[in-house]
């Protein structure tokens, strides 16, 4: 397949590009240089865009303001770049034939709505209604709208509700692959089950690391969920206690994805186990 990638120079997008590059020819896009962006264009730039799209088959749609974003960019510019350039896109997108649109977005759209209200971790599914709490949730989610519009036009959308990816406190990235984070390598492994030809219309998936838990488990793990996660992992007090840190006292949300394993073939490859290496256990 001939694929153009936004964002192709991000953390998301370099890894989504270089898988896809494996076995697809890759168009990069993005306003910074990197090793598989062959373009350096504004995605709101929709022209420049758009005479890049006849012939291609897919469109992988990574690019967007993020949260570290918020400090900086006015509203008027997440909707700008978030929405509108997104709108113009898609739109360009079906002008010039191309079959496959996905979308990266985000699960922080759910927003309050994974707050806890009953004394329980919150079993995040497709199915929980969004609540947006900034004006990053409100773009992504409009986003998704505006794709889900696309495909009653005719262009198959997916969006792709990916979880924490961006570095940050080994500690919690460790922790967060229980529940709430992801390896770019599983995200990038979404995207491109997402170009599978027998999905059609709109669909939308939770990206995340495989949790250990089940939906029965999330009063414990709003509770006590250090006592949960040695029930399935003993070895893990150990190895937290090697490098100085507590196991985690509350889990307030869980990110399911078993939409994704069924209906994608999603088998993420870096769980919370796999973050410690080949242990000696």
């Amino acid at each position: 397949m001939k694929v153009l990638v936004t964002g192709s120079s991000g953390r998301v997008g370099g890894a989504v590009a270089a898988r896809l590059s494996l076995r697809h020819a890759v168009t990069g896009v993005d306003l910074k240089p990197g090793p598989l962006t062959t373009e350096l264009t504004d995605i709101e730039d929709t022209s420049r865009l758009a005479a890049l799209l006849p012939g291609t088959d897919a469109v992988v749609h990574t690019a967007a303001l993020h949260v570290p974003d918020l400090a900086a960019r006015s509203a008027a510019d997440f909707r700008a770049v978030n929405v509108d350039a997104t709108c113009r896109l898609l739109a360009a997108a079906g002008e010039a034939g191309v079959r496959r649109f996905v979308y990266t977005s985000t699960t922080s759209l759910y927003g309050d709505a994974m707050l806890p209200e009953s004394g329980a971790a919150v079993w995040v599914t497709e199915s929980l209604a969004p609540r947006p709490r900034d004006i990053y949730d409100e773009t992504k989610l409009a986003a998704e709208t505006a794709c889900a519009d696309a495909a009653r036009a005719g262009l198959t959308c997916v969006a792709l509700r990916m979880s924490r990816c961006f570095p940050e406190e080994p500690r919690l990235m460790a922790a967060y692959r229980l529940h709430r984070g992801v390896d770019a390598e599983d995200v990038a492994q979404a995207h491109e089950l997402a170009l599978a030809p027998e999905l059609e219309g709109f669909a939308v998936f939770n990206v995340s690391a495989p949790t250990p838990f089940v939906e029965a488990d999330c009063g414990r793990l709003f509770e006590d969920a250090a006592s949960v996660i040695l029930e399935r992992f003993p070895w893990a007090a150990s190895e937290f206690a090697r490098r100085g840190w507590e196991l985690p006292r509350m889990i307030d949300r869980v990110y399911v994805v078993e939409r994704a394993i069924a209906e994608l073939g999603y088998r993420p490859q870096h769980g919370f186990a796999d973050w410690f290496g080949p242990p000696a256990r």
